[in-house]
């Protein structure tokens, strides 16, 4: 009798067992399916925003033909500011500014370098080193300079392909010099530009890290300046050149290239963001030649002014 019985017993284990199983299963698979939609919906809702944002790009391109206009004839200024665009029942933030807000990391001379690496916290003989690593890096001989790197030095940091001796061709390279370290890039790279084409910064329309890196500017002029600018900015009157820092690296004008932005915020509560630089001086077939263009749906691009109604 106990044989039966036993046997019984362990049938009834093992189905239990099965059905145990194959709940695990069946659950499994819910959540599979769950997660799948959770990401097809994000896939679709990132899509979206993305071509409501290439979309505030553009009609922000269009709004640059009236760069030129009196300040009190323009719709939107190319200011850095944002600005509210309704299209196809969502809100896009769109903005524009010169890049000559920028320091141009090919251009900028050494003072410039120098200051703006002391704006952003190093010490005097770090920032020399890093000066110097970056003039070496985008000069076209193998001779460094007396605190500077060249390819012997990238070698023995074990970087056989040492320095490039030529122009950076965008800021993230920056990264590959000696010395610069994620922290360091992090604080430089909204800072910086490969395409303005000047030597000097547009104070008009610069933030105030890149006003701190004007040799002469402190940090109370900079606030100081920042005040008068945006008052000036809601008086629609021209924005006078700082008092302080040293005139010659002030550029009196926007030039050609500008950096168009745009934003949206999703249902999940992210932010899309893009961002083209263009020159308003070369055409292509399909418009005005686009020298960057990036587009980061879930991080924060970094922006001279606050958004304004």
């Amino acid at each position: 009798m106990n044989g039966p019985r036993k046997q019984k017993g362990i049938a009834l284990v093992l189905v239990l067992w099965v059905l145990v199983l194959l709940t695990v299963i069946a659950g499994s698979m819910v959540m599979t399916q769950r997660s799948g939609a959770v990401m097809l919906g994000n896939i679709k809702q990132e899509r979206q925003g993305r071509a409501l944002v290439a979309a505030g790009i553009n009609y922000m391109i269009l709004k640059l033909e009236e760069r030129n206009l009196p300040a009190d004839q323009q719709e939107w200024p190319a200011d850095g500011r944002l600005h509210p665009w309704v299209f196809d029942g969502h809100t896009v933030w769109i903005g524009a500014m010169p890049d000559s807000a920028h320091i141009n990391l090919n251009m900028a001379d050494e003072r410039l370098l120098l200051n703006m690496l002391q704006s952003v916290g190093l010490a005097e003989d770090e920032a020399t080193a890093i000066r110097d690593a970056i003039m070496d890096w985008r000069d076209g001989d193998s001779d460094h300079r007396l605190e500077g790197a060249e390819d012997d030095h990238y070698e023995r940091d074990g970087r056989p392909l040492g320095a490039r001796d030529a122009n950076f061709l965008s800021v993230e390279e920056l990264q590959q010099v000696l010395g610069v370290g994620p922290e360091l890039y992090k604080k430089l790279q909204p800072l910086l530009t490969v395409h303005s084409r000047q030597r000097s910064v547009n104070p008009a329309f610069a933030d105030s890290g890149v006003l701190l890196s004007v040799p002469g500017m402190t940090p109370e002029s900079v606030e100081g300046y920042l005040a008068e600018r945006e008052q000036a900015l809601l008086q629609g009157t021209s924005v006078p050149l700082p008092v302080e820092g040293q005139e010659s690296y002030y550029a009196k004008s926007a030039g050609s290239v500008y950096r168009v932005f745009a934003e949206i915020d999703s249902a999940d509560g992210k932010t899309i963001e893009g961002e083209v630089i263009l020159d308003l001086k070369a055409r292509t077939q399909k418009g005005y030649q686009i020298l960057e263009k990036n587009y980061s749906p879930l991080t924060t691009l970094g922006r001279v002014a606050q958004a304004t109604e």
